[in-house]
């Protein structure tokens, strides 16, 4: 039994290598009859030739054969044999079972269509071969080779002349049958020791060299002499002695030779499962064995694991890690009794190593590492039909040395530019490649990717070439179409893409099986079920949302289980060095899992996010939808306003690692726009929703002090340091240090009279981009007091045009008068009077311009600035025309109104809020 299990394993081998022939005889198709259809065997057919040909003594089949032909002549042979052989026979369950563990190669020398049958009938995918031209024409991988013809082609092979004749006939399908004879594993099913058929094949091995591949004759007689020939000749007799109805389902009116095969047969589909664990040892291998496919990763879904394992599933505790728990009675999809019955023997080794203080093979502890990649900390050891908080479990960290995943999690950090060993070259070259990517360095991670197939091939590390690969057309994507790296699309125009899909089916089965799980990932079909099951799953929640906002009650048993997959996803793509993270679909589902950590957490005092969630929220969530998602944690009219919290560690690390880091990244990057740009809004406006101690707040702008003095700074960052301050004093009043205020605003002087300025940092200090720093310096009553710098800046902006003059006076100089001392207002509203306004030739700035004036009490209303006014408005009364202008306007003239007590004013501003009115209701009514 022991050998027998050895050679199945065997078998299974070169299945799953793509190595496997089977030779199907006469027996098997002995096994489509029924009660009506008698099928003879070869004696009865050479029995009844012998019959008409009045001979007795002669036993050569195939002499008898020739006689007959000869005989009668070749109509009468042919009429003869297909009485034999009745075309409305139906292949049997034995025959889709050979097909159903799909070898490599069939290959018959029965003239029967039953395989045919079996193929058309159930859309196997085998080209047909019965001639020589069948199989130069053949282009599928799998193939049924009929080597002795069949009636169709009236080319059966049968009589002397046929055999003596076959290299003749047939050379190119025995030279095909001689090389798989001498490159697969084969296995003669349906042929008897004596079968001529297979005495013909026996001396084509004579001729082979003595290395040859395994080859089993499948029987269920035993003759020890014949055994003996056969091993003689290299092929190893496996005697059929047992059936298992019960495991395979085995219909009782079928007969003995039949219950046998199809065990063997079953076995051989079923990878053997049923015999593969009789005792301890074995049970360690079966579950060791699914799972070591997987090890080549660094980190694994949980997914992966339950498609390696099968019949298993996970339940979670309240820290959202997930504990693997094998199924007994619970009805799955893929229900597998035998399967089930190892994972219980499994299970009961596990349960001995926790109950009797045995110390676990090295084995299981090998187990526990795979699983622990995928974020696993243990197994139940309990029954099923106990309730989840009462199940017991085996912990990982009680047998391993477990340190936080989280922790050794450099990419979470934002700290791209050290490099931390790992375990081999090929795993260095990853991580450098990866982090060159994430500094923008496409071209340089280019390199490093291509270092690594090359390591992978000659490791024969299929995972991580597959992974390499599809890096490899990331980033040779960018360089070919991304516009920032424009600069090397002719270099790279030519080199093309790797076609994965086409590398994925050159691969053996044992391959394509191990490879599955990432192969899905990189092409995306893993990607597009898991967003649509995580999409269902927002909004799942988002009902449960109104149902609770309406009063009414929700009860969650999954409210653990988002969490965890979440976080097991992320360090699946960050652990592997995947480059999918610029990916639409992967950030999408980054975004759905943070939005239903929002939400399940809606009936709680305070909400709390992990830190694979603040990382998702920094690094896959574009800022303007960050801001939507979390507007009710900032809305003045949201009972949620101000419920975000971390914790001090979290808060800590997202301040003093994240925020510095990116920081640093952030001011020596090269390009203007970067990557960085986006996790420095992001970061910010996280750290805006969180209620900032004194030191907190203290480190937090001390590093926008990096950010506005060091920085090539675009607008929007502008936009969110201004955002930053005032949700931060909306929601918790934060007091800003004194220092820093008039620090930023020296910082801001200074780019202007040393002209350090970009383009961007002009226009925000020329339209107003940080308003709240001055509300603040107002507000904690700054007194800005630098005369000397007050002057430089008035002396460099008395060289500007009339519209820049104009423009950085009010929107910047007068911002400083407001806090400034009476020596340097003074100065300031000199400078500002100085400016001849005539000279400025749009209307409207001029307007904009003397109003403000009057709003700081430089000078009063003149009756000529209200006509020049009223003459600009009128080419917005008939509701032709509009401009965003106006509503300057409207604000100025009601703070004038209201606030300045001028008169005279109320025309115009009839005429502004009849233009802005008819402007809005305009936009409603507009369908396009």
């Amino acid at each position: 039994m022991k050998t027998e299990k050895k050679y199945i394993q065997t078998i299974i081998s070169a299945n799953n290598d793509n190595s496997l022939a089977v030779f199907v005889g006469a027996g098997i198709s002995k096994s489509s009859e029924t009660k009506t259809v008698k099928l003879p065997s070869w004696n009865d057919l050479i029995e009844d030739l012998k019959d008409e040909l009045e001979i007795e003594n002669e036993s050569d089949f195939l002499k008898i054969a020739q006689l007959y032909y000869l005989a009668f002549g070749e109509f009468i042979y042919y009429k003869k044999l297909k009485e034999y052989f009745p075309e409305h026979i139906s292949p049997s369950i034995i025959h889709k079972l050979i097909f159903d563990i799909n070898p490599h190669v069939i290959i018959t020398t029965n003239w029967d269509s039953l395989l045919e049958k079996t193929i058309q009938e159930n859309a196997y995918i085998y080209d047909v071969v019965c001639s020589d031209i069948d199989l130069v024409k053949s282009s599928l991988q799998n193939k049924l080779i009929k080597m002795h013809g069949d009636f169709k082609n009236h080319n059966i092979v049968f009589k002397e002349d046929d055999y003596l004749k076959y290299n003749l006939l047939f050379p190119l399908v025995e030279n095909y049958v001689k090389s798989i004879l001498s490159t697969h594993t084969v296995v003669f099913i349906g042929y008897s020791y004596n079968d001529t058929n297979l005495k013909q094949i026996v001396k084509w091995i004579q001729n082979y060299s003595n290395v040859k591949p395994p080859m089993y004759l499948i029987t269920y007689k035993r003759n020890d002499n014949q055994i003996k020939y056969m091993e003689n000749h290299g092929i190893t007799t496996i005697v059929l002695e047992e059936t298992d109805n019960d495991k395979f389902q085995i219909k009782d009116d079928l007969d003995d030779y039949s219950k046998k095969m199809l065990t063997f047969l079953s076995r051989i589909l079923t990878k053997d499962e049923v015999n593969v664990a009789n005792n301890s040892m074995e049970t360690i291998d079966f579950i060791l064995n699914k799972l070591e496919t997987l090890n080549e990763l660094d980190g694994i879904l949980i997914e992966q694991i339950q498609i390696a394992l099968t019949n298993c599933g996970y339940i979670y505790d309240d820290d959202s890690t997930p504990i693997l728990e094998f199924y007994d009675e619970l009805l799955t999809y893929d229900i597998n009794k035998p399967i089930r019955a190892i994972h219980e023997k499994f299970r009961e080794i596990l349960y001995g190593i926790e109950h009797d203080t045995k110390k676990p093979l090295p084995k299981i502890l090998k187990i526990f590492e795979i699983l622990r990649k995928a974020r696993i900390k243990g197994i139940v050891i309990s029954k099923n039909d106990i309730k989840n908080h009462d199940k017991e479990y085996i912990a990982f960290q009680d047998y391993l040395k477990i340190e936080d995943l989280d922790e050794k999690n450099v990419y979470f950090d934002f700290d791209f530019k050290v490099l931390t060993k790992q375990d081999s070259e090929l795993d260095e070259i990853f991580e450098l490649a990866l982090k060159l990517k994430n500094l923008d360095k496409i071209e340089e991670a280019f390199a490093q990717i291509e270092d690594t197939i090359k390591i992978c091939l000659k490791q024969r590390n299929y995972t991580k070439l597959f992974i390499a690969m599809f890096n490899r057309n990331i980033l040779l994507h960018k360089l070919k179409f991304s516009f920032s790296h424009f600069e090397t699309q002719d270099k790279y125009k030519n080199i093309k893409e790797y076609n994965l899909k086409e590398r994925y089916q050159n691969l053996t089965k044992d391959l394509k099986f191990a490879l599955e799980p990432i192969y899905e990932f990189v092409d995306f079909s893993f990607l597009y079920r898991y967003a649509y099951r995580v999409s269902n799953d927002l909004r799942k929640k988002e009902e449960d949302k109104r149902t609770i906002k309406s009063g009414g009650m929700i009860f969650n048993s999954d409210v653990y289980q988002f969490s965890s997959k979440h976080e097991n996803l992320v360090n699946f793509v960050l652990k592997n060095k995947i480059m999918i993270e610029d990916y639409n679909e992967y950030k999408s589902i980054n975004k759905s899992f943070v939005s239903i950590a929002l939400i399940r957490q809606i009936q709680k005092e305070t909400v709390t996010l992990s830190k694979t969630e603040l990382y998702s929220c920094i690094k896959y969530i574009d800022y303007k939808d960050l801001r939507i998602l979390f507007d009710e944690y900032y809305d003045k009219n949201s009972t949620n306003k101000g419920k975000l919290e971390l914790d001090e560690d979290l808060k800590g690390w997202l301040i003093n690692t994240v925020f510095e880091n990116i920081t640093k990244q952030y001011l020596s990057s090269e390009k203007p726009f970067n990557g960085f740009e986006h996790y420095i809004k992001n970061t910010m406006f996280i750290l805006s929703l969180l209620k900032n101690n004194k030191e907190d707040a203290k480190r937090i702008f001390a590093i926008i002090s990096k950010i506005l003095k060091d920085g090539k700074n675009t607008l929007t960052i502008f936009e969110s340091i201004n955002l930053f301050m005032g949700i931060q004093h909306n929601l918790y009043k934060l007091k800003i240090d004194k220092e820093f205020l008039i620090n930023m605003i020296e910082t801001f002087i200074n780019k202007l009279v040393y002209k350090k300025f970009t383009g961007h940092e002009y226009i925000a200090l020329t339209r107003n981009e940080l308003s709240n720093l001055y509300g603040y310096a107002s507000l904690g009553k700054v007194v800005f007091q630098n005369e000397v710098i007050i002057d430089k800046l008035l002396t460099e902006v008395k060289t500007y045009a009339i519209s820049e003059k104009i423009q950085i006076t009010q929107n910047f100089i007068l911002n400083i008068y407001e806090i400034s001392t009476p020596k340097i207002k003074d100065k300031i509203k000199r400078f500002t009077l100085s400016i001849n306004i005539n000279d400025e030739e749009e209307i409207e700035k001029r307007i904009i311009f003397e109003n403000t004036l009057v709003i700081f009490d430089f000078k009063e209303l003149s009756t000529e600035l209200a006509q020049l006014t009223e003459t600009y408005l009128e080419q917005y009364k008939d509701g032709s025309r509009f401009s965003t202008i106006l509503y300057m306007l409207d604000s100025q003239i009601d703070y004038l109104i209201a606030n300045k007590s001028v008169t005279g004013l109320e025309k115009i501003s009839e005429i502004l809020k009849t233009a802005i009115k008819r402007h809005k209701e305009s936009n409603r009514m507009a369908i396009f």
